[in-house]
């Protein structure tokens, strides 16, 4: 195998068929106030046991339940637990890279970004979901932007667009209702979108306890790491 890229948390590796190895690690990332936080943008030095293995195996349970509903493509062919690796199709990425976010409860950036709305607090319930994208930008603190920019500014066009933004939207249907099915009640979350061969909307990277923030049912209980991923062992 052929190392092509070493991110923060995964080293992705060619493989001879064309497709791709992704190793999930043990590095973890800091937020800039030096704390542990799996959203952070600083590559810390040490590293958390079971990180990797927690990554792969929630990611790994919420992928096959997607695809096998039918609901959107991913980019997993296969996943090993005891290699901690996930081989996956090769997918275009959008340029600049965009995280897609859906918010169920007030918290977080969501919160301090409208801090100035009357009668908004943390852990507020919204009335509806609310639904995100935003630039991979560390140094902007990767900035929201709204779906009319991303095709008036070509980094989507405007077809994928028709087909990717109600898809994004059930695809985060699903994977709450796999948390409410698991006793969890799932505040907000953000996954990643890439385009497969054929130019379709594709699911990558992965939907882990780090882009998430997860609570024991009716409670503020938050569950994550490797006990958040345990709940989607089979």
């Amino acid at each position: 195998m052929k190392l092509v890229y070493r991110g923060k948390t995964k080293d992705v590796y060619e493989l001879e068929q064309g497709s791709l190895r992704l190793l999930f690690t043990d590095r973890v990332t800091k937020n800039d106030a030096g704390e542990i936080d799996p959203g952070g943008n600083n590559l810390a030095e040490e590293t958390v046991p079971g990180q990797g293995e927690a990554c792969l195996l929630m990611t790994s349970a919420i992928f096959e339940e997607i695809a096998a509903k039918n609901i959107a493509k991913t980019h997993m062919l296969d996943y090993d637990l005891k290699a901690i690796s996930m081989d996956v199709v090769k997918a275009s990425l959008f340029t600049p890279g965009l995280e897609w976010v859906a918010r169920w409860v007030g918290t977080g950036s969501f919160l301090r970004r409208y801090k100035m709305v009357p009668g908004i607090k943390d852990g507020m319930l919204l009335p509806n979901p609310v639904f995100e994208v935003t630039l991979k930008d560390d140094a902007a603190g990767d900035p929201p932007i709204v779906p009319a920019a991303l095709t008036a500014l070509g980094v989507v066009s405007a077809k994928v667009m028709e087909d990717l933004w109600p898809r994004n939207q059930k695809v985060m249907q699903a994977i709450r209702d796999m948390f409410t099915a698991r006793g969890l009640d799932l505040w907000d979350i953000k996954i990643e979108w890439g385009l497969d061969k054929d130019g379709n909307p594709i699911l990558i990277d992965e939907v882990s306890p780090g882009c998430c923030r997860a609570f024991k049912a009716g409670t503020t209980e938050r569950v994550q790491g490797l006990e958040l991923a345990e709940r989607f062992r089979k």
